[in-house]
């Protein structure tokens, strides 16, 4: 896992390029510890810092073609390169036994086509001295980060946003009105999008070529079918099996140092744990983190699985006086405001597993392809709670919102709930492109005049009427890129640890992806083939847990330091779409303990943090 940048400004000097090269990379020195460098062409100067994974004396980047034309960086993990490599060797005389040359080689002879072939997380660059044209790509989910910016004769590209401003320090960098609307309205913009005028990111399962003209073609690369498998549910759910057992082993393998594993004691992370021992990690180590608050600690049940599963386990507590000054450090280090608190212990439990190992295996984008959320079930509830006469729902709804909203973590709160749920009851009916940051009637107060956002990205499968199916595709279109995988890059690489998700891997999504949605509820809960995929081959008791996720006990911070730092901060609101009067009593509210405002709040802060570094 790596980092890079890459700078195109054929106006500007060597000396200069390199200059700004040199403090991206100094930015983000995080993600590549093990080795940097720098190559400067004609036009262009390409940087890249190194996370030393595979093959661990070759492999150094930027990588150039034996002939010099082709200059590649590269951020990643390609899990099927040594099939690669000898598809390509009788055309090419390998140097080291790198997944980079592998990338560097497919690419020289086969084009953008060869991108197809891979499997794997990746955010490349590759400049052509031929033609002076930049080709660059990200991963079909969106794993890796990369941004750019192509503007007056330059185009910029870094993994992360603080050091693409650094790269372009000339340029205005202004808030965009209808990206930090989505922002607000999801908690991210939508893909592709950066809340930036002008800035954005490649979009995730796509190629980009920009020519030497400033011409830029961007194009999809993966359009799974979603055409329907003649299969029946019992054979589903062993080919479930194979496939994922096959998508652990080969993350494993891939690596030529010691790969550990992320252990809440939930479902998609015991599966992978569970699998990954049975493949033969004897020594497994797996890590996991939790706050004193109760229901934010899930540090009893990864406990459990570790011991039914004979791992090596090491948990830690998180302290609120650690995880505040790391809320304002994270915040700013995603470059732009970011509505999910979680990225907080995430990091946490990063910075546990990277003093042990350099990768480890993740549940991420189980939930969303196996119908794990929370929302899938409430949208399910909500058409039967619908069917209901007006009378009786208001009265169930009167009767919930008698009780003052708890702070507790909806896991360990039926009130917490059965909050939530009639906040879902009353939202408005409309096209669902991603689930709401937080409820209408906030958001209205909040921003009475919010502009209209961006539009979502086009599905690359056929659109089909069934809601909850509906739902579960559009999550993995924008919020699992947006939200679910961006979190997980920057905690991780923050500690210099590379993450890998099984549940991700290419063909087992695509073979879900053609199988009826409703194989995956058994009345209003999730994950129905999944377990029947793994009953008996993971600890029994994750099947009766309730979700817990790993979330952060912001409505405890902000009734302290959090809250405080807040209201010192609201003069940044000055001539931003936010009412700062509404601000204000949302933290009253708050405080006094009538309701929970923390989301609200948090994309506040969030965006705060963001305007105060502009």
């Amino acid at each position: 896992m790596c980092g890079l940048a890459f700078l195109h400004a054929p106006a500007l000097g060597e000396a200069e390029r390199m200059l700004r090269i040199g403090g991206a990379l100094d930015d983000m020195s995080h993600r590549g510890p093990d080795a940097r460098a720098a190559i400067a062409g004609e036009t262009f100067t390409a940087g890249h810092l190194r996370l030393a994974i595979v093959d661990l004396v070759g492999g150094a980047q930027p990588m150039r073609d034996p002939s010099g034309r082709w200059t590649l960086v590269f951020n990643g993990e390609i899990y099927n390169f040594r099939a690669l490599r000898e598809s390509l060797a009788s055309r090419w005389t390998f140097r080291d036994a790198s997944d980079t040359e592998v990338l560097l080689a497919g690419l020289v002879l086969e084009g953008e086509r060869f991108i197809e072939r891979l499997d794997g997380m990746w955010a490349f660059v590759l400049h052509d001295a031929g033609d002076g044209s930049m080709l660059a790509s990200r991963d079909r989910f969106g794993k890796k980060p990369l941004y750019y910016r192509a503007e007056g004769g330059k185009t910029a590209f870094a993994s992360e946003l603080p050091s693409l401003r650094l790269l372009l320090p000339d340029m205005p960098w202004r808030e965009s009105d209808p990206d930090v609307a989505d922002y607000f309205r999801f908690g991210y913009t939508m893909p592709g999008r950066t809340c930036f005028v002008d800035t954005h990111e490649v979009l995730p399962g796509h190629w980009m070529k920009i020519t030497s003209d400033g011409r830029r073609d961007e194009i999809r690369y993966w359009n799974p079918t979603g055409e329907p498998l003649a299969i029946g549910f019992e054979e589903a759910a062993e080919e479930v099996r194979a496939l994922l057992a096959t998508a652990v082993e080969s993350r494993q393998l891939a690596a030529d140092v010691e790969v550990g594993a992320f252990l809440s004691g939930g479902v998609d992370s015991t599966v992978v744990c569970a699998l990954a021992k049975r493949l033969g990690a004897g020594n497994l180590r797996t890590f996991t983190a939790g706050f004193g608050e109760s229901t934010y600690d899930e540090r009893p049940f990864a406990a459990r699985a570790a011991a039914e599963l004979g791992t090596r386990h090491i948990a830690e507590e998180l302290q609120s006086a650690d995880a505040m000054p790391l809320a304002r450090t994270l915040s700013l280090r995603m470059g732009q405001p970011f509505g999910d608190a979680s990225l907080v212990p995430s990091s946490l439990v990063a910075r546990v597993a990277g003093a042990h190992v350099k990768v480890v295996l993740t549940g991420d984008g189980g939930d969303e392809v196996f119908g794990g959320y929370a929302r899938y079930a409430g949208r399910l509830l909500r058409d039967r709670y619908r069917k209901v006469p007006a009378f009786l729902r208001r009265g169930i709804e009167e009767a919930v919102l008698a009780f003052p909203e708890p702070f507790a973590h909806h896991s360990g709160s039926f009130l917490k709930r059965a909050h939530l749920f009639v906040a879902l009851a009353r939202e408005p009916a409309g096209a669902y492109s991603a689930p709401p940051a937080i409820r209408a009637a906030i958001l209205q107060r909040l921003s009475p005049h919010l502009p209209a956002g961006r539009s979502a990205p086009a599905a690359p499968w056929p659109e089909q009427g069934d809601d909850v199916r509906h739902m579960m595709l559009r999550d993995w279109l924008t919020w699992m890129p947006q939200d679910i995988l961006a979190k997980v890059d920057r905690a991780t690489m923050a500690h210099s640890v590379e993450a890998r998700s099984p549940f991700l891997d290419r063909r087992l999504v695509e073979f879900v992806l053609r199988l009826p949605w409703h194989w995956h509820f058994d009345g209003l809960k999730g994950k129905r083939l999944l377990k029947r995929a793994m009953r008996g081959h993971a600890p029994d008791f994750i099947w009766s847990r309730r979700k817990q996720g790993f979330a952060s006990p912001v409505a405890h911070w902000l009734r302290g330091g959090l809250g405080d730092e807040i209201a010192q901060m609201l003069p940044l609101l000055e001539g931003s779409m936010v009412d700062r009067s509404e601000i204000h009593r949302l933290l009253v509210e708050h405080r006094g303990g009538a309701v929970d405002h923390s989301q609200p709040l948090w994309l506040v802060y969030s965006y705060l943090l963001w305007r105060e570094s502009l």
